[in-house]
């Protein structure tokens, strides 16, 4: 299944003059959807899209802005699990303020960390449970599309 999956992303990659995708990254994506190849490739190309679209696709954690938005801590995958094994991630939105970071900036925050949570074969299996923590939080730390935009990721 995954040089099946290699063979078909790298020849739509190798069109567009991309790099081929690696034998782990195709794990992950074959491993969440139980290793069919259609629905992993669709997801993969869904994803690729999704972060070309909002400029995901490079990321700079130790320079800002990025090295910023990781240190605010609105966005950490904790060094725990829950009873299934899957990786906990909590958005604190008390800790957002929409005027002081872009959409784009947020999101590289939350995929960079997701994509190093991934990289665990335990949470590849066991997925991620994700918290949207509202606690404390006013109206003037909320961002609406900012959330579409992370429930679209997370998708």
């Amino acid at each position: 299944a995954t040089k099946n999956f290699i063979e078909v992303v790298n020849k739509v990659r190798f069109r567009r003059k991309l790099g081929p995708v690696s034998w782990s990254t195709a794990v992950r994506f074959l491993i969440a959807r139980k290793f069919d190849v259609a629905r992993a490739v669709a997801l993969f190309e869904q994803n690729e899209l999704t972060r070309q679209r909002e400029g995901l696709m490079h990321f700079d954690p130790v320079n800002d802005p990025l090295k910023s938005e990781l240190h605010t801590g609105k966005f950490t995958v904790l060094p725990t699990r829950d009873a299934t094994g899957a990786a906990i991630a909590v958005f604190t939105a008390h800790r957002h303020l929409p005027m002081n970071s872009t959409h784009q900036m947020t999101l590289q925050g939350v995929v960079y960390q997701l994509d190093a949570a991934l990289q665990d074969p335990i949470t590849q299996r066991a997925g991620i449970v994700f918290i949207y923590d509202m606690s404390n939080s006013k109206y003037s730390n909320f961002d609406y599309d900012l959330s579409q935009k992370i429930l679209t990721l997370l998708k």
